[in-house]
């Protein structure tokens, strides 16, 4: 009888990992231990394989039924340990079911280029990977969108674009609220004002009119502060409100401001991002 494996393909920003070969990875039942492995050097960059093997699933439905859960706890070990680890999807990464050939079939994590420097070790691991599994939850599209993205910060070249990753990780958990009933009453007033003035060009009002519909909802640096303010207290708000005016000198001038040092301002906004991903996911699943 043919049985199948989940085969999760993932790449881990770091290269300073311990871990000791053939260890299992222990879930909850009825998840079988899951072998740990350290695969060799694919390429001249050094990159390496974590190969986990786990198996012995009945169908394809069976092995991606839970599969999907583990993958979701890898990507947010990711966020609890500081690393970044990409869980794809992609022509490379990502989860996939393969038929098992004499319980051989392994799936891998790839290690690339070091962010920041965090030592993981086996315990490392199977701690966070067994306190995220959650194979009764889910995370919502703007979570694992927001996790996606931090862990994606980490494989950035410059620390511009890992800036600018992790503030959109924020922005990727806003929910804008409608302003009160007194400024949208307000707003549709300018809008009719607008509508039939016959002095416009078409293009010109329907620019207006849409630019002055969105002013019915809280911008969204407004939205963000208040999600900061939320899930990690007024005092982080500052640290936002700061790299929040930072991202719109990169995207305005190409740079920031002479005295800003991003690689400095980076390790104040990591974090602030990590904590508030790992509060967001946890008030509505404990991690």
């Amino acid at each position: 009888m043919t049985t199948y494996a989940f085969r999760l393909t993932c790449k881990l920003a770091g290269d300073n990992f311990a871990i000791k070969e053939n260890t299992p990875l222990i879930l909850p039942a009825p998840m079988p231990p899951i072998q740990v492995m350290l695969g060799k050097s694919k390429d001249q960059t050094g990159d390496r394989t974590l190969i986990l093997q786990g198996g012995g699933f009945s169908s394809e439905e069976e092995a991606r039924t839970a599969g999907t859960p583990v993958k979701t706890a890898v990507m947010l070990t990711g966020l609890l340990l500081g690393v970044g680890i990409d869980v794809g999807p992609n022509q490379v990464l990502g989860l996939q079911v393969v038929p098992e050939i004499n319980r051989a079939t392994t799936l891998g994590i790839i290690f690339g280029r070091p962010v920041l420097k965090r030592p993981i070790s086996n315990s490392n691991l199977e701690e966070k990977v067994a306190e995220s599994y959650a194979p009764d939850k889910a995370l919502t599209k703007k979570q694992t969108l927001a996790a996606q993205l931090y862990n994606q910060s980490h494989f950035q070249s410059s620390d511009a674009a890992r800036f600018l990753t992790l503030i959109s990780a924020i922005e990727a958990l806003v929910e804008r609220h409608r302003r009160a009933p007194a400024t949208v009453a307000f707003v549709n007033r300018v809008i009719e004002n607008v509508a039939t003035t016959g002095d416009l060009e078409e293009s010109e009002r329907k620019a207006l009119i849409d630019g002055l519909g969105n002013l019915k909802r809280e911008s969204i640096s407004s939205a963000c502060r208040r999600l900061v303010r939320t899930h990690c207290g007024d005092p982080a708000v500052e640290d936002f409100t700061r790299a929040y005016g930072i991202r719109g000198e990169l995207l305005h001038n190409g740079e920031p401001s002479p005295e800003t040092d991003l690689a400095v301002e980076l390790l104040h906004l990591d974090p602030l991002v990590r904590r508030l991903v790992v509060h967001h996911v946890s008030s509505s699943w404990r991690l």
